[in-house]
């Protein structure tokens, strides 16, 4: 009987563990999502100021990352959380484990870390600096 309660126990234990694993990996999504809404806004504010200006739209350059201007480059060593959550993918709780895992001797480092896989790393080698 004891036996019994104490593999009920563990399932539930367990069932918990994949329920708040589950739960920081939709709001990873949900925060990148977020981001995208709040640079989408602005863009669509800054088109509309050209529109009204009378200036030519199709002249206007798409942003390389969240804003009109280029992009700085994002220390993994240095980094605030909010300096790595600019970066696809990249969610509160995937820039805390990055957070967590410091310091990277490489930037192929990062792959250490759970959640980072090769190809999220190759869209941000022309962002990031150690």
């Amino acid at each position: 009987m004891t036996f019994l309660v104490l593999v009920g126990l563990c399932v539930v234990i367990w069932l918990l563990w994949n329920i708040c694993r589950n739960t920081n990996d939709a709001l990873d999504k949900q925060t990148a999502i977020q981001y995208e809404i709040v640079s989408l806004e602005k863009r669509i504010e800054e088109l509309m100021d050209k529109i009204a200006q009378g200036s030519d739209v199709k002249k206007i350059e798409a942003p390389t990352q969240n804003s009109g201007t280029p992009a700085a480059l994002v220390s993994i060593n240095k980094g605030t959380l909010k300096d790595l959550m600019t970066l696809a993918k990249v969610g509160k709780g995937l820039g805390q484990k990055i957070v967590d895992a410091r310091p990277f001797a490489t930037v192929d480092d990062l792959m250490k870390v759970q959640g980072v896989s090769a190809d999220m790393l190759a869209g941000w080698r022309s962002q990031i600096t150690l």
